[in-house]
């Protein structure tokens, strides 16, 4: 805890001084309290308030649901304190995918199923936080503030990451790996597997996630000719840093994303399943990630590792998986309980004779919404990941918010490539992001109607 108050003040006498200097240099300043919040996600900066614990029927649950209190939630009583807000609990029509997600967590607390509310509750309280710190935000700053506050996190954290990710494993100062979160320094050598980066996350793939989406945006900036030249040396050395994690799922993706980008970016108009759309755009994405894996000096990364090992634990976790949307096909077993499901089903820990995948939540972000929301919940994240595509795609088109557009585009198909092979999208240093960009893109964007 003292590590974590430590690492908050210095946080804040970073952003002091950045205040000072823009100060004297007669910059606008309104974006860096946001910019600071933003910041702060990675980290996990909060102080646990309630942690209510579980009597399963085979002795003492793995899952505890942590009740929060966040940043974004004093920053919001703060923002509350100093302006006056009006309608902050009236839903506009381009935040209907937050109602939706209030739909899903209202079944999931009268789900029978659910055998652990408080976790259903934990997700409510963090996602109900940022929802209502970003509509705070988007009353109080202009679009240009809010993509200058995104900027500026994101500059200070990627390059925080790159000197972290160079001093491990490329230098070899582990020491690095235990100052930010408990258990880096274990997950940092995959336990004596393979070393790879993890900054100022858990693990390398947490990381490796976290640098595709600020690559995403970076390449959104670049593209859209803001900060241009900042963007793509960022772009740089986040292909480093990603390099330094030796994560397989974020170099397959970062080279997915940067294809899509570029070729969006050029051809907006034309139909994603036209001919030139496939040749100019799939095919050529399709040839770099096989070069990527059969033929790059990254190759032995994906053949020589433990990569069918690896597979193999995500088959079982996917197994697992299907195993509790069957116990609960329609509406799940409840969000952010499928651990504490399998910790009370007697039939199915006989099943299971691993612990890592009792004790791990399931390794695949799609099963996961499955397992937890069932067919209802599954069938509202398709339709949000294709309608949301979809609107991103027709704003870059007629040069509307292209900029966070792009980065939603970069976002959805990060989220769809990793969600196959890990649950790092939905952790707590990852998730907030999610909402960041998914909640001003929305808000910033044009119905496809209008």
């Amino acid at each position: 805890m003292l590590q974590k108050v430590l690492i908050f003040a210095l946080l804040i006498i970073v952003y002091l001084i950045w205040y000072c200097i823009l100060l004297v240099r007669k910059r606008d300043v309104t974006y860096l309290f946001f910019s600071f919040v933003i910041t702060c996600i990675p980290f996990q900066m909060s102080i646990p308030l309630f942690v209510p614990h579980y009597s399963t029927a085979i002795g003492t649950g793995s899952f505890t649901a942590k009740i929060f209190l966040m940043v974004p939630f004093i920053a919001s009583l703060i923002l509350l304190v100093k302006q006056k807000h009006k309608n902050l609990l009236h839903i506009y029509k381009n935040e209907n995918w937050v109602l939706w997600v209030l739909v899903l967590i209202l079944i999931s607390v009268l789900n029978p199923y659910n055998f652990a509310r408080w976790g259903t509750v934990a997700f409510a309280v963090i996602f109900l936080s940022y929802i209502f710190y970003f509509r705070l935000i988007y009353e109080s700053l202009n679009p240009v503030q809010v993509l200058n506050g995104i900027f500026a996190s994101f500059l200070f954290l990627c390059v925080l990451q790159f000197i972290l990710a160079v001093l491990y494993p490329l230098m070899g100062v582990s020491f690095v790996t235990t100052i930010f979160q408990a258990g880096g320094e274990g997950w940092a050598t995959r336990n004596g597997t393979r070393a790879g980066a993890i900054g100022v996350f858990v693990t390398p793939a947490n990381l490796g996630l976290f640098t595709v989406l600020a690559s995403g945006f970076f390449f959104s900036t670049y593209l859209g000719g803001f900060n241009k030249k900042i963007s793509l040396g960022l772009l740089g050395i986040n292909s480093i840093t990603i390099v330094l994690t030796y994560s397989r799922t974020s170099y397959i993706t970062l080279v997915v994303i940067l294809f899509a980008l570029f070729y969006l970016f050029k051809n907006a108009e034309k139909s994603l399943f036209s001919f030139k759309s496939i040749f100019l755009g799939l095919i050529p994405a399709l040839c770099a990630v096989y070069w990527l894996v059969f033929f790059s000096p990254f190759s032995e990364t994906f053949l020589k590792t433990n990569a069918d090992e690896m597979a193999q634990a995500r088959l079982d976790h996917w197994v697992m998986g299907l195993n509790i949307f069957k116990s609960s096909p329609v509406i799940g077993v409840g969000i952010n309980t499928h651990l504490e499901f399998v910790a009370h089903n007697i039939s199915l820990n006989k099943q299971i004779h691993n612990d890592f995948l009792t004790s791990n939540p399931i390794h695949n972000t799609h099963l996961i919404i499955l397992a937890e929301s069932g067919i209802i919940g599954f069938l509202l994240w398709l339709l949000f990941l294709i309608f949301s595509f979809q609107k991103a795609k027709w704003n870059i088109q007629h040069h509307i918010n292209v900029i966070l557009s792009l980065t939603q585009i970069a976002l959805i198909l990060t989220y769809v490539v990793y969600g196959f092979t890990d649950w790092a999208p939905l952790s707590h240093s990852t998730f907030p992001i999610f909402l960041l960009f998914t909640y001003f893109n929305h808000k910033y964007s044009i119905c496809l109607k209008s």
